[in-house]
């Protein structure tokens, strides 16, 4: 039984985009895997961004790092 798991930001898509995108990786995978549809799992998890983390900052503090070094580029 085939199983996607996939992690995005909390709030980053809608019902209609998390419905859409699993309906997508479904028939992926039935086509390439050959598995049936029925057996197909998809899980989307929503993370809050300050639980996801990268180069040790979350995902807020590296965005208002970014920002504060894009201001700097543009002076």
């Amino acid at each position: 039984m085939p199983l996607v798991m996939m992690f995005f930001g909390k709030g980053a898509l809608s019902d209609e985009q998390k419905a859409e995108l699993s309906r997508k990786v479904t028939d992926l995978i039935v086509k390439e895997a050959k598995q049936p549809q029925h057996y197909t799992w998809v899980i989307i998890n929503e993370v809050p961004a300050e639980n996801w983390m990268v180069d040790r900052l979350t995902l807020p503090e590296l965005k208002a790092k970014l920002m504060a070094e894009k201001k700097k580029c543009q002076q």
